[in-house]
């Protein structure tokens, strides 16, 4: 392959800026190449990725020099020439795959992307009616409260250049006072809220920040340049792993190869196949909505006694059976034994070793799988990767941008001073990590019919982010920034802003143009327990054929919105016939 013509250094050390400008599509097939030639057990055959078609504007349509668009566009497309290859296992052809790179922009954003009753997402937030919407299992952790919204913000330390990322997480007030601030301090906008914050923060050096947020328990990390990630020894770490990351477990009992189940009504790649999924927030969620798509039986758990933002059930849900769980119960325990000795598939999204505390690590679910004789494929989600120094460490997309330097080389971009970092205009690594864990789960359980025996899944968000910024992708030069600015006309992005605040300010430019006028890129449920009108963006990937193409069998649904779940009841209520 022709190496990737870059400029060093512009937005600063360890960046890659490409020396010209490639269309959007054209990237894309360029990016899959790449991306295919370096994926543990995807497909090398020259034929099968030139039955991808990427189509859309050549001018990319989100702010910034990093090329999310591109990224969700190529690991879509590899999700399609997966599926291919599992329809031709169950002889079914579906021709070639097509890929809308405009639509691809969306995704993204896409937990953000819905209408009720013919009001946008963003629209239902400003005007307060989106946080009466579904099952509440907010608990405050969202609450609008200007001193627990600036606690998700970049400030500047007391080291010179050097800016942190603090994150509030799911418990703002709790992480307030470990800094001895007044979570109902009386300021009177989000501004004198971060006024307020950076006095507090820059008073510590990045070092003392860190350590506080590991002393108590919650997330924070140093916004470091892509060169100084790369040479930590968890970036090192990191990088000895592809992003699309599966294996056979050779050193467990095998089992015989499980073929794909028989389903005569519906010819998606994943139909019939069982997951679970524990999960909260955006990356494992959107892994989990990607499944049932292609098909895929999906139960999404909740913990009556966790957190998870309201707003996430309007889009991350669809397709999907929400099921209640507590792990600590005994009787919940022996109800989701049940549950993951069925299934094919489990998804994990919490810090490592939480769920092993619980009895259902991926040890356990395998000793399941060989007891039952059918092997099984477990997918760990984190934000750090599977093993390394900082690999129990929690995290979310913010954290994953701070480390791997995207929000350092968006600071630089913008025009910032060195050092003042500034989050992507939207969670590209915590929807792009969980398009590349649907992808290694499909490869896995491709293997699976093949050959038998269980596999391991890792998907990290820092290793989505470390691609974005890679010479192999390569960042977009100053001049199409501007260009693509002058467009759609953003707001400012700025180190204070909540991943909520840059939403808005994307979606609300958007709006004003013809990127979300297209028909064809949403799915619209007539009915959903939300709204009578529930609209959602529609799976990316299509086929020439057209009979196993992705879709969700019915709209989004509530958080716990089947207390009591089971297999039974699944195929019943959403129509899965096996021959």
């Amino acid at each position: 392959m022709v190496l990737h013509s870059t400029t060093p250094d512009v937005y600063g050390p360890g960046t890659f800026t490409d020396t010209e400008f490639i269309p959007v599509p054209k990237d894309c097939r360029r990016v899959l190449a790449w991306l295919a030639s370096v994926t543990p057990g995807f497909t090398k055959d020259s034929k099968a990725l030139e039955n991808v078609h990427f189509h859309g504007s050549d001018m990319p349509a989100l702010p910034g020099p990093l090329k999310p668009q591109v990224l969700s566009a190529v690991l879509f497309a590899m999700a399609g020439i997966v599926a291919r290859e599992i329809c031709t296992l169950k002889s079914i052809d579906t021709g070639k795959v097509f890929v809308n790179t405009d639509q691809a922009a969306l995704y993204p954003a896409s937990a953000s992307i819905f209408e009720i009753d013919g009001k946008m997402g963003f629209e239902l937030a400003q005007d307060g009616s989106l946080w009466k919407l579904g099952t509440d299992l907010d608990k405050g952790a969202m609450t609008k409260n200007a001193m627990h919204y600036r606690s998700w913000s970049i400030y500047p330390t007391r080291d010179k250049d050097i800016w942190f990322q603090v994150m509030g997480n799911l418990d703002p007030p709790g992480f307030l006072r470990a800094f001895v601030m007044d979570s109902e301090a009386p300021v009177k906008s989000n501004d004198e809220a971060y006024e307020l914050q950076k006095v507090v923060f820059s008073k510590y050096s990045a070092r003392e920040l860190e350590m506080k947020c590991i002393e108590h328990g919650f997330v924070g990390q140093t916004c470091l340049s892509p060169q100084a990630w790369r040479n930590t020894l968890m970036g090192k770490t990191l990088a000895g792993h592809p992003l699309i990351n599966y294996r056979p477990m050779p050193e467990l009992m095998g089992s015989t190869p499980i073929q794909f189940p028989c389903t005569p009504s519906d010819k998606r790649a994943l139909a019939g196949i069982k997951v679970v999924e524990f999960s909260r927030v955006i990356a494992a969620p959107a892994l989990g909505a990607v499944l049932p798509s292609f098909g895929a039986e999906v139960i999404k758990l909740n913990s009556p006694n966790l957190a998870d933002p309201n707003a996430l059930q309007l889009t991350l849900t669809a397709g999907k059976y929400t099921g209640q769980a507590d792990l600590n119960n005994a009787e919940d325990r022996k109800r989701v034994h049940k549950l993951v000795e069925e299934a094919d598939v489990v998804v994990q999204g919490f810090r490592h070793g939480a769920l092993e505390r619980k009895g259902f690590g991926l040890i356990d679910t395998v000793a399941m799988a060989n007891k039952r004789g059918k092997g099984i494929v477990y997918l760990d989600l984190s934000c750090y990767g599977p093993d390394g120094t900082y690999a129990e460490r929690p995290g979310y997309q913010q954290i994953a941008d701070a480390a791997s330097g995207a929000a350092y080389i968006c600071g630089k971009a913008y025009g910032f001073e060195e050092g003042v970092s500034v989050l992507p205009a939207l969670p590209i690594a915590d929807m792009c990590t969980g398009c590349a864990g649907a992808v290694a789960i499909m490869l896995a359980l491709r293997d699976r019919a093949k050959t038998g025996g269980s596999y391991t899944c890792h998907a990290a968000l820092t290793s989505t982010d470390t691609i974005q910024v890679g010479p192999e992708m390569g960042l977009y030069p100053p001049e199409i920034v501007k260009k693509i600015q002058d467009t759609y006309q953003f707001a400012p992005m700025t180190p204070d802003l909540h991943v909520e605040d840059l939403l808005f300010v994307v979606l609300e430019a958007w709006a004003e143009s013809d990127l979300m006028k297209h028909k064809e890129f949403y799915a619209r449920f007539p009915e959903s327990p939300f709204s009578l009108n529930h609209t959602i963006l529609a799976p990316i990937v299509h086929f020439e054929d057209g009979a196993a193409d992705p879709y969700w069998n019915h709209s989004p649904v509530p958080y716990l919105h089947h207390p009591m779940v089971d297999w039974t009841q699944c195929d019943k209520e959403y129509g899965v016939a096996r021959a």
